[in-house]
Order: C-alpha cells, then structure tokens, then sequence
C-alpha cells in the first residue's frame, strides 16, 4: 500500500490543474490510501462527494504545538513528516502529488516533499501516468 498526498491548487482538475478526479478512486480502488495536503475548502466546495474520493485531509491546526509561532499553519514539509510518522508508519510508499514552485504552480510541493522524505510526482506528470 502506498500513500499518496495530492495538492489542491494547479493540481487537481477542480482547481484549474491536470489531475483527474477519477485518478483518486483508481488510487483507491487499487488499495492505496489517498488524501489531501492543500486547499481543503476549494475541494469540499466543488466536490460534492468529496469523501468518496479521499481518506485523510492536512490538519490546519495552530503551529505552536510543535515549535511555531502561535496561529501560524503548519508547513506542509512539517506536517507531511509528522503524518507519516503517526498515521501509516508502515505503508510501502509515501509520495506528494504538486506543483513545482515558479514552474508549474505557486505552491512548493517538491521541496516540501523533499524536506519531509516523501518522494515527489509533478502533477502534470502524475496526469500522464507516472505512478
């Protein structure tokens, strides 16, 4: 079983990216488990069954818990490595679907999956069929 963690913004086919919804349920129904790591209200917004398609969504708690300074979000990159640490400790994968900052959307996917040891699938390459 591999974990996947899509970004919402220039990812996903609802806000304005490549990323077919129906890509998420083959992810599911192959076993996978498959979530959220970005604009959780543009998705549950314009997805009326959006819980058909996801099975973990990033926590936007308030950051001083682990070090931050009080009401800030947490990091991606942080979060990313605390999730694998405590939610699937022993899936076979761990990989974040986005954008590359500057590139091909505004948000720093890769170097937030690179800080946090996630491996990174661009999401334009995710949508031809790179797993």
């Amino acid at each position: 079983m591999k974990v996947y963690a899509f970004d919402v913004d220039e990812t996903l086919e609802i806000s304005n990216g490549p990323v077919k919804l129906e890509s998420l349920s083959a992810l599911r129904r192959e076993g996978h488990i498959v979530g959220l790591c970005g604009n959780l209200n543009a998705f549950c917004t314009r997805v009326p069954n959006w819980q058909d398609f996801i099975s973990f969504t990033m926590m936007f708690d308030t950051y001083p818990v682990i070090g931050g300074p009080m009401g800030s979000m947490v990091p991606k990159d942080v979060w990313l490595k605390v999730f694998r640490q405590t939610t699937f400790p022993t899936a076979d994968e761990y990989i974040m679907v986005g954008n590359v900052q500057g590139i091909s959307g505004a948000s720093d996917d890769k170097g937030a999956a690179e800080r946090a040891d996630w491996r990174f699938i661009k999401e334009s390459d995710f949508a031809v069929g790179m797993r």
